[in-house]
Order: C-alpha cells, then sequence, then structure tokens
C-alpha cells in the first residue's frame, strides 16, 4: 500500500535545477583555473549534492585553489547576486496540485527531502501556495551527509513509521535518486534532458506531473 510520497524539489516541484544549471556554469568559469574546457557531462554531474560536497566537486572540477570554504562564502555572494530575485512561482510546475489532490483524497502523506536550506525550502514552498499540504519538511543540511547518501530518505520513513516499500520518491538527479535507491524506495524521475543526468537507476520515469501522476495513481492501486 502506498502511504507516502516524497517529493524532491529543485527540478521536480519548480524547474529551477535548469536555471541554476546555467548559473553554476558562470561562476565555475569565474574561479576556475583549469586550463582544458570543461563538459556538460562533468557540469551535470554536479548537479544533486548538498553543501560540503557540492563545494568539493565545484573544486575538483575547476581545478581553483580555493578552500572548499572559500568557495561556498564565493558561491553564497554569486547566489545573493544572481538568484535571490528567482520568480519562483514562474517555474512552479502546478500540475503538481493533481498530485496533491489524489494523495490528500487517499489519506497518503506529502514530505519534501532536498538538499536545499530549510530556509530556502519553505520559501518556495510558500511562493508556490503549497506548504500547507506537506506533512513533513527536511533539510540535507541538517545530517552529516546529504545525498546521495540514504540518511535523508531513512530519516524520513523513520519520521512516519513506514518501511520503504510503503513510500514512493519523485527525483530528478543522478544523486537523488541514488540517496531515496539506497533507502530502498522505489524512484520515479522526472524526466530531464535538458542537463546530461544519468536517471538510470529509477524505477519508472514521467514526462510531466501528469504522467507521475498515472504512475503513483498505478502505483495505489496494486
Amino acid at each position: 500500500m502506498l502511504n507516502l510520497i516524497i517529493f524532491d524539489m529543485d527540478g521536480v516541484i519548480v524547474d529551477s535545477e535548469f536555471v541554476g544549471f546555467s548559473y553554476l556554469q558562470q561562476f565555475v568559469e569565474q574561479i576556475k583555473q583549469r586550463t582544458t574546457p570543461i563538459s556538460h557531462e562533468e557540469y551535470s554531474a554536479i548537479i544533486g549534492r548538498s553543501y560540503d560536497d557540492f563545494y568539493l566537486a565545484i573544486k575538483n572540477v575547476s581545478h581553483s585553489d580555493l578552500s572548499i570554504k572559500e568557495i561556498g562564502i564565493k558561491l553564497g555572494e554569486f547566489s545573493k547576486q544572481h538568484l535571490s530575485n528567482i520568480d519562483y512561482l514562474s517555474i512552479f510546475r502546478k500540475d503538481i496540485l493533481h498530485i496533491i489532490q489524489f494523495a490528500k483524497q487517499n489519506n497518503i502523506k506529502l514530505a519534501l527531502a532536498s538538499s536545499s536550506e530549510a530556509k530556502r525550502m519553505e520559501q518556495i514552498l510558500t511562493d508556490c501556495g503549497i506548504r500547507q499540504y506537506f506533512d513533513y519538511v527536511v533539510s540535507g543540511t541538517v545530517f552529516p551527509k546529504s545525498k546521495p547518501h540514504p540518511e535523508i530518505y531513512q530519516h524520513v520513513l523513520a519520521h512516519f513509521n513506514l518501511s520503504a516499500d510503503q513510500a514512493i520518491a519523485i527525483e530528478d538527479s543522478t544523486h537523488g535518486i541514488k540517496s531515496a535507491k539506497g533507502a530502498g524506495i522505489k524512484v520515479i524521475a522526472y524526466e530531464e534532458n535538458r542537463i546530461a543526468m544519468d536517471q538510470s537507476l529509477a524505477d519508472y520515469k514521467g514526462k510531466d506531473m501528469q504522467a507521475i501522476l498515472a504512475i503513483i495513481q498505478q502505483l495505489y492501486s496494486e
């Protein structure tokens, strides 16, 4: 029986992964000391990580002499300058409301498990008008290791006192999919073809929220 749907945020609820991807490239170009070009695949491999792991991946791909801490500070400054005014409602995938409606009609709990900071998660959910529908929201920043480590998903299952086979995760990034699968949870990947993400570990794929809803309805009926 399906009792819990766990959403990722960036690239699933809001189409922010692709927006952030272009800014990530700009930032890395500013700090890189690498003399050879950075491939699209190398940039894509950074996506879905959280904080120290994210900064380390940037350092490795850019060959920067900056420390991980310094990269974090500079990225924070860059993000405030370029990302603070994003209109999240304009990139909100509104068809998620059909999934929310189905979940509420069938007493299925909703959770958000993202690598983002809690404040940003709350802001986006509120801006999109869906905060009240989520039974639990947790940030990967509160764990020693976030995605692709499974701890964040294990934590969500423990919070609801549910087993992995009672839940489904909706993810887009390689690291997010690995995180959920590591916790034993089946994954629906929100298809992303603009960034070179490996979604091969996902159990199902949906091109949009309507397709994902159809998968959820099928799983619920089984």
